[in-house]
């Protein structure tokens, strides 16, 4: 386990279960991935504005599959707050020799959360949610 920059997620095999409390497959599979968004360079470069309900992009080298479910633990920048909440990954950056994208998976958050995390992160941003600038997905 290894935490670089506050933005590598950790992930725990057991631990993924006792926090879902339904010891399933996938959540332990994966375990807890942890994201820790220190500003809103950061923000704006992580949110996934096009994934229904919120989307977040969590840097990782580890192998993931679309449709893997995951415990996210979420920080947002200064009082943003944080949540931790269900998640599927909807979308993978593969580890590449070539290229700038980074490696990582983007999650699409599940749950009542899934609207309120949207709306906070949207208020932090303000108008740049449109801005055509390059974000770790698009």
């Amino acid at each position: 386990m290894t935490e670089k920059n506050n933005t590598t997620p950790k992930t725990s095999t057991p631990a993924a279960a006792k926090l879902n409390g339904s010891g399933g497959k996938a959540l332990a599979k994966h375990g807890v991935l942890k994201v820790n968004i220190t500003d809103e360079k950061m923000l704006f470069t992580y949110y996934m504005p096009f994934v229904k309900g919120c989307g977040i992009f969590v840097p990782t080298d580890d192998p993931h599959n679309l449709g893997d479910e995951a415990f996210l633990l979420l920080n947002l920048p200064g009082d943003g707050g944080r949540f931790a909440v269900s998640a599927k990954v909807v979308w993978l950056n593969p580890k590449q020799k070539l290229g700038k994208r980074v490696p990582g998976i983007g999650l699409q958050i599940l749950g009542r959360d899934a609207e309120k995390i949207r709306e906070t992160i949207e208020t932090m941003l303000g108008n740049k949610v449109s801005s055509s600038l390059p974000t770790a997905t698009m």
